[in-house]
């Protein structure tokens, strides 16, 4: 059984626009940026550059209905809250289950972080370290976390604002010492696969479109940022000029550091490796290569990983609120920390670092679950204008109904192109294994939709103050 108990809207939170901002850009730097650049570069060679300008256009118009959502209406537990009061509460339950796969995403970041820090220190480089490496990162988050929301975006705040600038930098640097014709349309390695999509054994494995559909994945994070509406001072307000900014912030830095990654270096010289770390020896003098690491891709890498950890923990716990996971998983510590919602997400991001899987592996089982939320996404995208008339009327960003339900189709079909990239990126067992992960999640969250009392506490709010219907 399924009620529904409406409650006042919260009071406002702490977290401003330069707060925000932080969170949404240390959401997606590290996951795009700093890990696959090197390994889009060999799929589609000088045009990587290119690839990533389009990856980011075609990022915003997926998350863009978030935008318009987000204007309109403020949630405290994003999607989750989002779906409950537009999609309605059985919907809300298959995405609280299926989202519980999201947590995969952390091992990503530490393993990227590991695989930096193995280039730098060969001592640090073979399986086993690079293991205990990615461990003690997600460890230390873990722990930060624990520390509660105010401490978590303090240090969030701190770590972007060096990771934009060390980017920066080695954009405007690495363009200026570029030796290699990464404009020339005309050059054979500018298209290395072509302008399409290449196969090895039936798997997507190179070409342009290939290297687009890869990227996109760190392109579209920062609609991450709605779930910080219970915490926002002002979130109809910022929340959506943060993700509007996100997206230019993400040209300067993505084009210009691809740019630069691909000018100073073939993709024969890049050999093996999947970082920016050699291409950064040859852009600055040795003390400044460390300065850059350090403030570049490793605060990048940790930015996402602090961020990943909060964002995850207010979705999943919000669903503990409302009764479709046990109450006792949503527990709170003194500092308003959800203890067990974080160390599940702990021990769900070790173990792709201890299976020892690679980077473009992880980021594809990502994408093929972020594809899955997508559709579910969509009913709720698709029934806002009707359930808050007033509210959209008055949001600052309003459209038309007829341009609005055309962003929210073109939204979905995009996710569909990646749900199908997804599946045609990993070997059929892995495939196979993420698939039936999802479907007994979904079939779980349907059948507690059924047989549990479950109580949905208002969490999402209208302009007008109306709680949801």
């Amino acid at each position: 059984m399924i009620n529904v108990v409406r409650e006042k809207e919260a009071k406002p939170g702490t977290l401003r626009r330069p707060e925000l901002y932080a969170l949404a850009i240390g959401q997606v730097i590290g996951a795009g940026v700093i890990t696959l650049i090197v390994p889009a570069i060999k799929m589609t060679g000088y045009s990587a550059w290119l690839a990533y300008f389009v990856a980011i256009v075609m990022g915003f118009l997926i998350i863009l209905p978030n935008v318009f959502i987000s204007s309109t209406v403020r949630m405290a537990g994003g999607n989750y809250s989002m779906l409950c009061g537009m999609a309605g509460p059985r919907v809300a339950g298959v995405f609280a289950y299926m989202y519980l796969t999201q947590c995969l995403s952390l091992s990503l970041f530490g393993a990227s972080a590991s695989a930096y820090l193995g280039d730098i220190i060969p001592v640090l480089g073979s399986p086993t370290a690079r293991i205990i490496t990615g461990a003690a990162l997600l460890t230390f988050f873990f722990v930060v976390n624990l520390a509660g929301i105010d401490i978590m975006a303090k240090a969030q705040k701190l770590m972007t604002w060096l990771l934009i600038a060390a980017l920066f930098i080695f954009a405007v640097v690495g363009i200026f010492k570029m030796r290699l014709p990464i404009f020339d349309f005309a050059n054979k390695d500018f298209l290395i696969n072509g302008w399409g999509i290449t196969f090895n054994n039936g798997q997507i494995s190179g070409g342009f479109t290939g290297a687009v559909l890869l990227f996109v994945y760190s392109c579209q994070g920062y609609y991450m940022t709605t779930a910080y509406g219970r915490d926002s001072a002002d979130a109809r307000h910022d929340i959506p000029i943060v993700l509007l900014l996100a997206a230019p912030t993400l040209v300067i830095l993505y084009v210009g550091v691809a740019m630069a990654g691909v000018g100073v270096m073939s993709v024969e010289e890049y050999g093996a490796s999947t970082t920016l770390v050699f291409a950064a020896q040859r852009i600055f003098p040795p003390v400044l290569f460390y300065g850059f690491i350090i403030a570049g891709p490793i605060m990048a890498l940790l930015s996402t990983l602090n961020s990943s950890f909060a964002y995850n923990a207010i979705t999943i716990g919000q669903s503990c609120d409302d009764g479709w996971l046990p109450a006792v998983f949503g527990k709170k510590n003194k500092k308003d920390a959800r203890v067990w919602i974080l160390t599940f997400m702990y021990i769900m991001g070790m173990i792709p670092i201890v299976a020892g899987l690679s980077i473009t592996v992880i980021t594809n089982m990502v994408q093929l679950f972020t594809s899955c939320f997508a559709i579910l996404n969509f009913i709720a995208y698709m029934k806002m204008p009707k359930l808050y008339p007033e509210a959209w009327k008055k949001s600052r960003f309003h459209i038309s109904n007829g341009l609005y339900y055309a962003v929210c189709i073109i939204s979905l079909i995009l996710s569909l192109v990646i749900l199908w990239k997804s599946l045609l990126s990993m070997t059929p067992v892995v495939t196979m294994l993420n698939v039936v992960m999802v479907v007994l999640f979904a079939i779980v969250g349907y059948l507690v939709g059924k047989s549990a009392n479950v109580t949905i506490h208002t969490s999402l709010w209208a302009e007008t103050g109306e709680n949801m219907a």
